[in-house]
């Protein structure tokens, strides 16, 4: 196989593992084989073979749990699995891992009380060998692992605006509510990156309520990204219909949402302003957004403008949560509405780069294309 044919199928696939809602598929979708299309089919046919450590939990978290494993050794599939022979048991990685997750389960369980504070990450950080010096520099832990982020100190609360002013801020700034609620449709069309390497043909089909297809056309065929308002799924050039792990679902519907800055409200139980942020040249309000279950949102948005520059949100996996970035920028008015033409969609590991160069508000868009075939 041709170094350029290799180059095509992966981005094949890292199209239809991060596009827009970033799937924690990632490259070890390719070779865990689902056995199923259909409820009973899957009550009747285990999905896996092999399960040890994992084999308790749900068949659609563990995409999610190998994901997340990735991103904090900052490793492929086939660093514990044999290509092609994932329930094998060749690699000694493989056994290792095994003991390293029975490890933290054990050490959340008997010293947290069984809340997931150790996890993969909290000794690798993105390298296969944990590191046993401490380092001189370091980032800052995202706001949603800080457990005081909810109750900022007064200090922090200084000359922050309240949460209704945010929100009522970025509904003027997109272009109304009347003017938001009018978009029933959106036709997107551009080009897709996956940080080096060639462009490639994207279009983005939306329709409310919170359907959404992406399709980007490579040069095998089109990689596909589904969601029909409750269910997800992605389909690829060389392989079968995957379902959207349900992890995923809840922040592909918010991407899906044309009318997300009036419907944010309605989304999370709680909305909280924490504190200012520099985001490249922009001065941002971080908004706190959280739900009783599941994982919280961070959006962001522009001091002075009021528009939404950066989405900060976690999927839940058995072993951790998995971040998905989206930066936005570069909004232009279409229709009466502000949407942004350049998206920088990041997860570890994984970063696509989106150039929008038409957009189309309430063109006609056919139900069939958020059908399952």
């Amino acid at each position: 196989m041709s170094n350029q044919s290799r180059r095509i199928i992966r981005a094949a696939r890292v199209v239809g593992l991060t596009l827009a809602w970033i799937l924690p598929l990632f490259l070890c979708g390719v070779g865990l084989r689902e056995t199923s299309v259909n409820a009973q089919e899957k009550a009747a046919q285990p999905r896996f073979k092999n399960l040890q450590v994992l084999k308790d939990i749900p068949p659609d978290q563990l995409i999610p749990a190998m994901q997340f494993i990735s991103a904090s050794l900052g490793v492929e599939c086939e660093f514990c699995h044999v290509h092609d022979g994932f329930d094998k048991d060749d690699k000694p990685s493989k056994q290792t891992a095994r003991r390293m997750i029975q490890m933290m389960f054990t050490l959340d369980a008997d010293q947290f009380h069984g809340e997931r504070a150790v996890t993969c990450y909290t000794c690798h950080r993105g390298s296969a060998k944990p590191v046993s010096i401490p380092m001189v520099d370091s980032t800052a832990p995202y706001v949603s692992e800080v457990r005081s982020a909810a109750n900022p100190t007064p200090q922090a609360r200084t000359n922050l605006p309240s949460t209704d002013d945010v929100i009522e801020k970025y509904i003027g700034a997109v272009g109304g509510a009347p003017a938001i609620q009018n978009v029933s449709s959106r036709v997107e069309s551009g080009t897709v990156s996956f940080g080096v390497g060639p462009s490639f043909p994207i279009e983005i089909l939306s329709k409310s309520p919170s359907r959404q297809a992406m399709i980007v056309h490579l040069p095998a065929g089109d990689t596909s990204t589904v969601i029909d308002g409750q269910n997800g799924w992605i389909r690829s050039p060389a392989g079968p219909v995957r379902d959207m792990p349900q992890a995923d679902i809840e922040g592909a519907k918010l991407d899906a949402d044309l009318q997300f800055p009036i419907n944010v409200e309605k989304a999370f139980q709680q909305l909280k302003v924490i504190r200012t942020e520099r985001i490249s040249d922009h001065d941002a309000i971080l908004l706190f957004a959280t739900n009783a279950s599941g994982p919280p949102l961070e959006l962001y948005f522009d001091r002075e403008t009021g528009l939404l520059l950066r989405q900060l949100r976690f999927a839940s996996s058995p072993l951790g949560l998995n971040p998905t970035q989206i930066d936005y920028d570069d909004y232009k008015t279409f229709d009466g509405i502000q949407v942004p033409l350049h998206l920088v969609i990041t997860r570890p590991n994984r970063t696509l780069n989106i150039h929008l160069l038409q957009v189309k508000q309430n063109s006609p868009v056919d139900e069939a294309e958020f059908a399952r075939r």
